[in-house]
């Protein structure tokens, strides 16, 4: 029987292929008003699909800022969520651990190219040079210098190869210092060493961005959807300047998952915790400002959007906002909880 199997396979495939590319022009219905009963999500569990940024629906775009760092990546339904405060069904994927919810109509399926052939790289346009030459002249880094600001991006493969550690993934899109010119890899890909990470990791100059580019989807990890929106639909820009306070809409799903009080302006002995306790599992966010006032540090950039665990109630801080300390920095800093999200 197995080698029947291995014989008709080929054949099933050839007859399959055809169904599924005529499956991957359609769109997932676009409707909202709908209910948990009612809900239409043409797609189902295990559904590869492209995260896009959502569109109004009745002046609500059902959004989180944080949300930006998934936009034009592949992803596979994990679950169908429900629908929204507009009753647009809404869906959980893998890729952002199931934190955020994301509208049905909205993402693209499958993925494909992400650019039109012959368009220029946005970091080609800055001035980082994009050439790899195992064995060739010494690294050119164009625009590239120790002390430089760069927002790190994924490594696009050269020859196959695309020197990646799953680790660094929580590294892409933010702002780095460079502090160290590395070099080049196997590939003859020059690199860098950046502050954000400690200097653990070996980052192509060819992904980075200069301040002031746009972003751009680059290589498997950044695909943009081959029958997804294609525009933003008139939301204005959000720009993620991380180590700076993040602001957005947070609608019925808009945070992915419940947010603890927001009152400020407490003291020790009024201070609002809700069910953040000694123990208690949260993701960490970027403050925003409260009179002004941020209670930041730019070191603390590398701790957002990481799970921690809660080691002290510390009380409030001097705008009134109640904080804590977390394993995720070792007690390091505190944390304002009115930014964190449960996961």
């Amino acid at each position: 029987m197995p080698r029947l199997a291995t014989v008709l396979a080929p054949w099933f495939l050839a007859l399959a292929l055809p169904t599924l590319a005529r499956a991957q022009v359609e769109r997932p219905p676009e409707e909202c008003g709908q209910t948990e009963a009612t809900a239409r999500y043409g797609i189902a569990a295990g559904a590869l699909v492209t995260l896009q940024r959502h569109r109004f629906v009745g002046g609500d775009d059902n959004w989180d800022p944080q949300m930006v760092r998934w936009l034009g990546r592949a992803a596979h339904v994990t679950s169908l969520a429900g629908v929204d405060a507009n009753g647009c069904p809404c869906v959980h994927v893998d890729i952002d651990g199931g934190q955020w919810f994301w509208r049905v109509r909205d993402l693209g399926i499958g993925t494909g190219p992400s650019r039109a052939p012959g368009a220029p790289h946005a970091a080609h346009v800055s001035g980082i040079p994009q050439q790899c030459s195992a064995g060739g002249p010494s690294p050119s880094y164009g625009a590239v210098t120790v002390g430089a600001t760069v927002t790190l991006g994924h490594h696009r493969p050269v020859q196959g190869e695309e020197n990646w550690a799953d680790e660094m993934q929580a590294f892409v899109g933010r702002a780095a210092r460079v502090v160290e010119l590395a070099g080049a890899d196997a590939q003859g890909c020059p690199g860098i060493r950046v502050d954000v990470d400690g200097g653990q990791w070996f980052w192509r100059i060819r992904d980075l961005r200069m301040p002031g580019v746009a972003a751009e989807p680059a290589g498997p990890e950044s695909l943009v959807a081959s029958t997804g929106v294609g525009s933003d639909h008139g939301r204005p820009e959000v720009v993620i300047t991380w180590g700076a306070p993040t602001t957005g809409p947070s609608g019925l799903f808009g945070s992915g998952a419940p947010r603890p009080p927001q009152e400020c302006g407490l003291t020790d002995t009024t201070a609002q915790w809700g069910s953040i306790a000694m123990g208690s599992t949260v993701i960490l966010g970027a403050h925003t400002p409260v009179h002004d006032d941020t209670n930041w540090d730019d070191a603390m950039a590398a701790f957002v959007g990481q799970r921690a665990r809660v080691i002290e109630r510390v009380g409030v801080d001097d705008q009134g906002c109640p904080i804590v300390r977390v394993d995720a920095d070792r007690g390091q800093f505190v944390w304002r909880i009115r930014d964190m999200t449960l996961p």
